[in-house]
């Protein structure tokens, strides 16, 4: 492995609790009741349109604009989008050695680039970062597999020297199409999404080529 690729939300970053807070202020905007964090995390994934227009279906709220709707959420969650994230297991110090260790790094999420750049700096793994791939990067999002593609090819490597670590189905079935080794993590959505056991990963520090033992 020479470099390592990761999705954010939910993998890296527990971002539901502030994604949430935003959209409950877009839904208080139609008249609609709060949702709870684990409800609305169930959506995340595909985008910021995918989200909001999936939680509205779900909740059966009717939008006659919703560009408008999908604008709004998003200036909602660049208002404030770390007040309540928090990094997921090891991700600092694991993400720090594999740097350190000349594993190349990047990001491919399906989150807007300027808006995961700000969530990476804010906790200080931007720098480690060779590369962020955001939805609005290339034409494409994921599941297609040419965002993880283009990252890849980014950090100067061939899919097979790749391991690309994310927590749902669209991670999975990104990876699969693109011919890169995936895992998918232990927390959030990822405990759902059915893979090997080989394809788990229970700490970002397994993927160290020497990783220490756990305490």
């Amino acid at each position: 492995m020479k470099a390592a690729i990761f999705d954010l939300d939910g993998t890296l970053v527990d971002s539901a609790p502030d994604i949430a807070l935003s959209m409950n202020r877009l839904l208080a905007d139609h008249g609609a009741p709060p949702q709870a964090v684990s409800f609305v995390e169930g959506f995340i994934g595909e985008g910021a349109r995918a989200l909001v227009a999936k939680l509205f279906a779900a909740l059966g709220v009717q939008t006659d604009d919703l560009d408008r709707d999908v604008a709004t959420y998003i200036a909602y969650y660049r208002a404030n989008p770390v007040a309540a994230s928090k990094l997921y297991a090891d991700a600092a110090p694991a993400l720090q050695a594999l740097h350190a260790a000349g594993i190349k790094l990047g990001v491919c999420t399906n989150k807007l680039q300027e808006l995961a750049e700000i969530v990476l700096d804010h906790f200080g793994l931007l720098p480690l970062m060779s590369v962020v791939i955001g939805a609005d990067t290339t034409p494409y999002t994921k599941p297609d597999p040419r965002p993880l593609l283009h990252a890849a090819q980014a950090l100067g490597v061939e899919p097979h020297e790749v391991v690309y670590v994310g927590d749902t189905t669209i991670d999975r079935d990104c990876a699969t199409a693109a011919s890169i080794p995936y895992r998918i993590v232990n927390w959030g959505t990822g405990r759902e999404v059915a893979v090997a056991a080989e394809a788990r990963l229970s700490r970002f520090a397994d993927l160290l080529p020497n990783p220490v033992a756990a305490d």
